[in-house]
């Protein structure tokens, strides 16, 4: 579950929050006069956000996999010799 704190205690408690979002996985929802206003997210989370809103990058990412499993990969020494 999430954790959903009005800003007043956030701003108080942002080290604590800070460490829960980023140990423990969880978003922490920040409302202001109950409704949400912004999302506290860890690094990680935020990367995985970014890597999946870029469809080029997926779609790489899917043919990537097909690769391994069809057995289509390749050594470094086969792709750039001995160098």
């Amino acid at each position: 579950m999430d954790y959903i704190v009005p800003i007043s205690e956030a701003r108080s408690h942002l080290p604590e929050l800070a460490e829960k979002v980023s140990h423990i996985g969880k978003h922490c929802v920040i409302t202001k006069n109950g409704k949400a206003k912004v999302v506290l997210i860890s690094p990680e989370e935020l990367e995985t956000l970014e890597i999946m809103a870029d469809r080029k990058l997926m779609q790489a990412l899917v043919r990537a996999e097909e690769d391994i499993k069809a057995g289509r990969i390749f050594s470094h020494k086969d792709v750039f010799g001995d160098a």
